[in-house]
């Protein structure tokens, strides 16, 4: 938190969000978050909470630092029915709100089309963006040999990894790594290299005829975009989101997520070649 104690002389107000930020695979900022939205209140600062989920299986020490926290905010929103419900059972006042990336116009349709062509996806055959990431440590081995049997099952589809999520120093949060990972495995694969706004990744999930995809952002962008969408829920957040609109996660195992695809690329293209 590089100048956050700076910023706390500077400013009146401190506005956290949004998105899982307390939940168990932030690690070290989950835990120091509520501290310094504490140590804000206490400071007489205006504390605002905005666009956050909850989880209801945080840590016990980390659940009392955050009902504390939410107490003393001023105003608290959260982006889904279920994270008011986990509030709800804390005896906290919130209101459900759109994800803040509701807010986010999409990039020009030729943005995504042009990180697409720069990772060397051409127009040949449907193209599959792969959202992934290694933040389940239980989950990530079967989901990476789920994919790798997918490529390897439909040499007729292109397929394109898609890193949003580029942490620092955080690895399960750096896509980047699973990415490559992958390709060094099945050279075909596709990634799509450097850091972008997301309203360009916007862009380019529109330009998909469907996405593989594990981040909740992923499911959002998503369904923004109109893209199918074949989901592997990896944590309460990403189950709650499909829940609400009455979805099920696929099973990362190679010969389901291969049909799971071939009907969503059916769903975008109604021409599209059926499951094998």
């Amino acid at each position: 938190f590089p100048g956050a104690g700076a910023a706390l002389r500077r400013h009146r107000t401190v506005l956290i969000g949004g998105g899982g930020l307390f939940g168990r695979d932030m690690g070290r900022i989950g835990r120091l978050l509520p501290l310094y939205g504490l140590l804000a209140a206490a400071l007489g600062r205006t504390l605002v909470v905005d666009g956050v989920g909850l989880d209801g299986d945080m840590s016990g020490v980390n659940r009392l630092l955050v009902r504390r926290l939410l107490r003393s905010a001023q105003r608290v929103t959260v982006r889904d029915l279920a994270s008011a419900r986990v509030l709800r059972e804390l005896g906290i006042a919130c209101l459900v709100a759109d994800d803040l990336s509701e807010h986010m116009p999409a990039a020009p349709a030729r943005t995504g089309r042009d990180l697409l062509r720069a990772a060397g996806v051409d127009e040949k055959g449907p193209v599959i963006g792969l959202w992934l990431a290694a933040v389940n440590d239980a989950l990530t081995p079967s989901v990476a040999s789920a994919v790798l049997d997918l490529v390897d099952r439909r040499p007729d589809m292109q397929f394109c990894l898609i890193p949003l999520s580029q942490h620092p120093y955080l690895e399960a949060h750096n896509d980047l790594v699973l990415a490559r990972r992958l390709r060094a495995s099945r050279p075909q694969l596709k990634i799509v290299e450097g850091v972008h706004h997301p309203s360009s990744v916007l862009s380019l999930i529109g330009a998909l005829d469907a996405v593989v995809a594990m981040r909740y952002h992923a499911f959002l962008f998503a369904e923004r975009a109109g893209i199918p969408l074949v989901p592997i829920a990896y944590a309460p957040k990403s189950t709650a989101w499909l829940d609400e609109r009455r979805l099920r996660s696929v099973a990362p195992v190679g010969r389901a997520l291969a049909r799971a695809v071939a009907r969503a690329v059916a769903r975008s293209q109604p021409a599209a070649i059926q499951a094998s």
